[in-house]
């Protein structure tokens, strides 16, 4: 996060750079209005803070021509928040400030605590990026602007129905319950009520309706709201609806199989639940019998709904019900149970299995196939590098040297990624536009920004437009395809990993039969025993739990007795961990009174989904979570470098440490640190000092694995923690990387026609490197052995790796 400090007292300027440098803002400072104002017109910021009684421009003005955006029309900082300090304590000035245009209003002497706790709250409110258009038809949303448009006349609407037409159009396929939307739009400290929410809903419909658009959303009965799907007309002149399927192909396909897997267990329940009746008729039912009875008849309402069974789901349902009750039942109710479970025998025998064919299902294709890359650039030589480079990374590349050979492209072919240069000679005013098709025609294709140019406008549209990364030439093709590589690692969402929980091995191949196919890792555990252990193996993204298990779970070897652990045993123990407690956690459960959810959420609960599963539903929820939890990654991952801060950091290196001796692996962790990274600053400037930092930090993530921890320990200083590796082996691969780094260039571009610019300079790192348990059994002796052999590298003339010594 880069903060912009407006301040005439040195004193207190200086006072707040190290405060807010110890909390890793990076911090410019500008000692009167006018040098600050500059300043917002050439770097963006997080945050302002600003004097109000400032030399040249003071801080009303400063904050009153930020918001009027009178010098330019591409200040990057209109819409940044801003906080004004002020000695001057009188309701009238603080009235003024607000209305110029500031997000807050802190009067000096103010304490430092709360200052950082008010700059944390406006960060988190203002995560907002430059969108493309969001359209419905002939119905547009502009983002950037927030003006919502209807064949090009302007529809006012209110600030939250704003919100909510946006939450719709970004997310199509989603159901949004009014529940879920209080949790997307509206702050912890306000208490509206689901009324309010429909209030809303009715508001922007009838505005809607006004300006002549059809209503646009659709009311899911007992589940909230969607948009509902555009009508199209093909080339063809057949109306087409357009929605995202979200139901895995091929699910049916695969039921049978399973069904008849596991056919005869629904015998065997069944058979338990009429022994249970047989026993009930002739007085003779234990409470052991009625509980059996009893699970039997929950884990069928699940199973069998998966199915489609929903009949034969119901039934079971009224089957627990009454045996809820026991002894208590009647003549009649005891005959009523009986009818039921022969309804329910029979619904199961009648079910074959077979798939009714509504429609034609296409089989998947089981080849693999390689990434696509559309590279758009007049520079042919180049081009042709970066093709030749990207085979051996697995892409199949095609060259454009021109906007329109790169239309006919684009409609006869499908691309996963795109590298575009905007600045063609014969197209120079047309990039922008080219780009803006691109977004508007191929929203999914990702685009990343190659240029010569330094133009910071041109970055301002194109990030507008939904550039997902800038790649400045001159550079080398390989540092381009491990850019894009990283970038599609981003966005593809076939990395989440998920860990569901349920003894139930039918609901499990169900969940895998729904879930494979969107691309997630699956790790299915039929043995909640192992839960923790398979937690800290697997590290997922999302967790999917049942609430009850019919397993023994646990054995207490000391009083001899023996428990079953449930969902919520789990749901708690992961919250009460600081290394977990952020992980999404779903229910499963055939249970639907409002105790048992109500208690799921308490114990910490995400979502919560009732059996019968319902494919769309389950799917819809799983991507919403994981959604969630890349939000909380961006608090755990530093900006300017993209590795684990220090907090998230420690976390993961000692899940990694505590599991590589349970299973007694080596596990080795190494200190590194930039060489001489002061003169870096001083020479050349912070601005490039970061540039430094970005690039070493892009060059671990690409040289380690995915289970490996790589964190910022900070300023220049970083850790890497290696999982089953040796610290010899551990050596090797980072003099691989010190290699890589040491022999990369970078060249000095300052603003001015400084006489630094176009300089080139390299930058070295020196690191020591530890392993358990030869130099430690913990995270702080290792960390105390490679930070020893660092120095030691140092000593010797740094540009080096060293190993700890042994009792060193």
């Amino acid at each position: 996060m880069k903060i912009l400090c407006v301040e005439d007292d040195r004193n207190i300027a200086q006072l707040l750079q190290v405060i807010l440098a110890q909390q890793r803002y990076h911090v410019d400072l500008a000692e009167d209005g006018q040098v600050g104002w500059d300043l917002t017109e050439v770097y963006t910021y997080d945050l302002i803070l600003l004097d109000v009684v400032l030399p040249r421009l003071d801080g009303v003005s400063f904050c009153q021509k930020l918001r009027a955006n009178q010098s330019s029309t591409l200040n990057p900082n209109r819409e940044t928040p801003v906080i004004l300090l002020t000695a001057l304590d009188a309701v009238t000035n603080k009235v003024i400030a607000l209305d110029a245009g500031a997000d807050d209003y802190l009067v000096k002497p103010f304490d430092i605590d709360e200052l950082l706790a008010r700059i944390r709250a406006l960060l988190r409110r203002n995560q907002k990026t430059l969108f493309p258009l969001l359209t419905w038809g002939d119905l547009s949303l502009n983002p950037n602007n927030c003006e919502v448009t209807h064949q090009g006349k302007q529809i006012y609407l209110a600030a939250k129905e704003y919100e909510i037409l946006e939450l719709f159009l970004r997310y199509p396929e989603q159901i949004f319950s009014p529940s879920r939307l209080l949790d997307r739009l509206w702050t912890a400290e306000e208490f509206p009520s689901e009324g309010a929410v429909r209030a809303h809903i009715k508001g922007l419909r009838q505005k809607l309706k006004q300006a002549g658009v059809v209503d646009i959303l659709e009311t899911i009965y007992k589940q909230g709201y969607r948009l509902k799907p555009q009508k199209v007309i093909s080339k063809d002149g057949e109306e087409n609806i357009t929605s995202a399927p979200v139901v895995a192909v091929g699910v049916e396909s695969e039921l049978k199989v399973v069904w008849e897997t596991y056919r005869q267990s629904y015998c065997d329940r069944l058979f338990i639940i009429q022994q249970a009746i047989i026993a009930l008729q002739n007085g003779t039912l234990t409470p052991t019998q009625q509980q059996e009875a009893e699970k039997e008849a929950h884990t069928l309402i699940g199973s069998l709904g998966c199915f489609g069974l929903d009949t034969a789901s119901h039934i079971s349902r009224e089957i627990q019900q009454l045996f809820k009750r026991g002894t208590a039942l009647d003549s009649t109710e005891i005959v009523q149970l009986g009818q039921l479970v022969m309804q329910l025998q029979q619904e199961i025998s009648q079910y074959s299995g077979e798939i009714d064919n509504q429609g034609e299902f296409l089989p998947s294709d089981p080849a693999i196939l390689s990434a696509s890359l559309l590279i758009v650039d007049d520079d042919l030589l180049l081009s042709k590098q970066i093709a030749t480079e990207a085979t051996n990374w697995g892409f199949q590349a095609e060259i454009a040297v021109n906007f329109q050979k790169a239309q006919e492209l684009l409609d006869l072919y499908s691309y996963d990624v795109m590298l575009l240069d905007l600045n063609f000679p014969e197209f120079t005013e047309n990039g922008l536009n080219f780009l803006a098709m691109v977004r508007n025609q191929y929203p999914k294709i990702p685009v990343l920004m190659l240029t010569a140019e330094d133009s910071f406008t041109q970055r301002v549209e194109a990030a507008r437009l939904g550039i997902k990364c800038f790649l400045q030439k001159p550079i080398v093709p390989s540092e381009v395809l491990a850019t894009i590589t990283q970038v599609i690692e981003q966005i593809n969402q076939s990395t989440a990993r998920l860990l569901i929980v349920d003894d139930d091995p039918v609901v499990l191949n169900f969940l895998r039969i729904l879930l494979e196919p969107s691309g997630y890792q699956l790790t299915l555990l039929d043995q909640p025993q192992k839960f923790w252990e398979t937690l800290e193996q697997t590290v997922p993204d999302l967790l999917i739990l049942d609430i009850e298990f019919s397993v023994v779970s646990h054995q207490n070897s000391e009083k001899g007795k023996v428990s079953c652990w449930s969902g919520f045993d789990l749901c708690q123990v992961v919250r009460s961990d600081a290394r977990w407690n952020r992980l999404p956690v779903l229910f499963l459960s055939a249970h639907i009174d409002i105790e048992t959810i109500q208690h799921s959420f308490s114990v910490g609960a995400d979502d919560f989904l009732t059996k019968p599963i319902v494919p769309t539903e389950l799917l819809t929820r799983v991507k919403t979570r994981l959604e969630q939890r890349k939000l909380w990654r961006l608090t755990e991952i530093d900006a300017l470098t993209g590795v684990s801060l220090r907090r998230k950091a420690l976390q993961d290196l000692t899940r990694l440490l505590q599991l590589a001796q349970r299973q007694q692996q080596t596990f080795s962790l190494a200190v590194l640190d930039l060489d001489h990274f002061k003169s870096v600053n001083d020479q050349y400037g912070h601005e490039m000092g970061d540039r430094v930092l970005n690039y070493f930090g892009k060059l671990l993530n690409q040289s380690f694995r995915q289970e490996d921890v790589i964190g910022r320990w900070g300023g220049e200083e970083f850790v890497v923690g290696m999982y089953g590796t040796s610290k010899e082996e551990g050596m090797r691969r980072l003099a691989q990387v010190l290699q890589q780094f040491s022999q990369h260039s970078f060249t000095v571009q300052q603003k001015g026609g400084d006489k630094k610019d176009g300089t080139r300079f390299q930058v070295t790192f020196s690191g020591g490197i530890a392993q358990t348990p030869d130099d430690g059994k913990d995270l702080q002796t290792l960390y105390q052995k490679a930070d020893t052999a660092l120095y030691q590298a140092k000593a010797l003339g740094r540009n080096r790796i060293r190993l700890a010594i042994l009792n060193s």
